[in-house]
């Protein structure tokens, strides 16, 4: 019943404020880069603005560089968001923070090379973060 309450329910009822905040900062780096659609490229740089989180907790303990720009992957921010959706659902929650838009990016490979992580990796590290077992 949870996997199909996160996967069907609107998504503003399901984003937490700073995911809220990811996504509005990745709008503006694609209006300030005058790109016509924001893309999982702009996502990553929108996080990197915010500077807080459990997806830049993550990143910083597994010891990400957060000024690595991920290649251009051209990925629909909304089909990230989807996936984001997914991962919530996957780790039986119900909203959608930060971690979760990391591990949709993370699921575009190209994306986890550029930032040299790996998903299976980071989101077991995302439990740890979210349980205070994080180093």
């Amino acid at each position: 019943m949870l996997r199909r309450t996160t996967l069907n329910r609107p998504l503003e009822r399901l984003l937490t404020a700073r995911a809220q905040q990811a996504l509005d900062l990745a709008k503006q780096e694609a209006r300030t880069l005058s790109h016509d659609r924001v893309t999982a490229d702009h996502l990553l740089m929108g996080l990197a603005r915010l500077d807080e989180g459990v997806a830049i907790t993550t990143l910083r303990s597994l010891g990400c560089d957060l000024t690595t720009r991920a290649q251009e992957t051209g990925v629909d921010l909304d089909h990230i968001v989807e996936l984001a959706r997914r991962e919530a659902a996957g780790l039986k929650h119900r909203y959608i923070g930060t971690e979760h838009l990391l591990l949709g990016l993370l699921r575009e490979e190209r994306t986890a090379a550029a930032l040299g992580v790996d998903l299976r990796q980071t989101r077991a590290q995302v439990v740890k973060v979210l349980h205070g077992k994080a180093l």
